[in-house]
């Protein structure tokens, strides 16, 4: 009797945990309810082939992301915008908004849009130190270009290394991330953002249940010092660093980093570094883990000092390494993802030694018959130079008056007209 009594409270014991976890996971509908709204679609243009205003290519077959702040940014992956030539965020209601590029960061995988006239309630933060292994999560994405979709499940586990993104440590997740889903929220059962879909472990023609999101708390960091600066300041070592556990398993040690190369007039060359030279530890301790060092200079500063320890003809050696400020380099100047007159009007330039060349051009500029490579010389009777001098010269021009662009093809000049769809409407050309 006491078996069977037993037995039956094993089984009603079971069956109240499980239904528990329905109800628990059926709530969420309320969850979603509440922060759909801040999640987006992003779609971009990086293509020369596009010929009309709403001709834009999807990264990854459709980005997501979702509104950071309560002035009008939204984040997602860098790699969703990569070298986006247009970018357009879509709400929930399908309604297109131009957005701007502030700033991205290709080691963490963060990128920061503006959206001026976007008016959505951005989410709400959960405490980065409360999550652990086993606790309920919801994502919000795009999903092969598709509308917001949802799937539930849990974190796997908390601090997952990754070899290919070793700046920082990831959740992983068994929720449904699928391609679409980069950029996007990954949300605790209280509707609260804890981190950002990065990417997913799988094989081909397989589904494995394996994703991965950047913690809100890293993420954060990254997004308010790119609204800030628009770039991120980190210290300087100088070196390319190869991540191998066969070579660390050669040399007899669990965790090693690589110096495969050194930059001239580096802080790494300065302290005495080579390559060739493997790292096992920094700041007298042994690396706990390959990414290690990776994620100290992810989160270093210019003139921080770092002690490592590496070996070379398999004598182990330590050093004091004074990090530097990242070299500048000469930033090409283009009008892209700027949103300005010019690109409104579905040119996208850049300046080369006094010049405005075209690298591509969509809507109304390709309808006229500017090709990529033309240089602008000219708007109207007024000379251009530079991006700046176009668009003022474009703005000045009336929304129901027609510019004409000099423009030099192949050696010769010739005029091409622009301005709104309206304006253009009565205009034709001989061929």
């Amino acid at each position: 009797m006491l078996t069977i009594l037993l037995r039956n409270f094993i089984i009603i014991t079971t069956f109240t945990t499980i239904l528990s976890a329905f109800e628990t996971f059926f709530s969420i509908s309320e969850q979603v309810k509440n922060v759909s709204s801040s999640v987006i679609k992003i779609k971009v243009n990086r293509s020369n082939d596009a010929n009309t205003e709403s001709d834009l290519i999807s990264t990854d077959r459709g980005g997501s992301g979702f509104v950071f702040d309560a002035n009008h940014h939204v984040v997602t992956n860098a790699h969703v915008i990569g070298d986006a030539k247009k970018i357009i965020i879509i709400d929930e209601n399908n309604t297109e908004y131009p957005a701007v590029l502030i700033g991205q960061d290709d080691k963490t995988d963060v990128a920061v849009l503006e959206v001026s006239s976007f008016n959505t309630p951005n989410v709400s933060f959960a405490d980065a130190n409360s999550l652990s292994a086993g606790d309920g999560v919801f994502v919000i994405g795009a999903p092969f270009s598709l509308g917001n979709s949802v799937s539930a499940g849990i974190v796997s586990a908390i601090n997952r290394f990754l070899p290919n993104y070793p700046y920082v440590h990831f959740i992983q997740t068994d929720s449904a991330i699928n391609p679409g889903n980069s950029g996007g929220p990954i949300f605790n059962l209280n509707g609260k953002i804890i981190g950002m879909t990065s990417t997913q472990f799988t094989r081909q023609g397989e589904y494995t249940n394996i994703g991965f999101a950047l913690p809100i708390d890293k993420l954060s960091r990254i997004a308010e010092q790119l609204i800030a600066k628009q770039k991120i300041e980190r210290g300087y070592l100088g070196a390319e660093l190869l991540i191998s556990e066969r070579i660390s398993r050669k040399m007899g040690y669990q965790f090693s980093v690589l110096i495969t190369r050194i930059d001239p007039k580096s802080p790494a060359i300065e302290s005495g570094l080579k390559t060739g030279d493997i790292i096992i530890g920094i700041n007298n301790e042994v690396l706990h883990d390959s990414g290690e060092l990776h994620r100290f200079l992810e989160n270093s500063r210019p003139s921080d000092t770092l002690t490592l320890t590496y070996v070379r003809n398999k004598q182990s050696t330590i050093t004091t390494v004074h990090l530097g400020s990242i070299p500048i380099k000469n930033k090409e100047i283009t009008n892209i993802a700027t949103a300005d007159q010019a690109e409104k009007l579905g040119l996208v330039v850049r300046e080369n030694n006094s010049n405005i060349e075209v690298i591509m051009t969509y809507g109304i500029a390709k309808m006229v018959g500017i090709d990529p490579k033309d240089t602008i010389i000219g708007v109207n009777s007024s000379a251009v130079n530079t991006i700046k001098e176009l668009n003022t010269q474009l703005i000045a021009t009336k929304e129901t008056d027609i510019a004409f662009l000099t423009i030099q093809r192949d050696g010769k000049k010739i005029t091409l007209p622009i301005g709104s769809k309206s304006a253009l409407r009565g205009y034709t050309t001989e061929n």
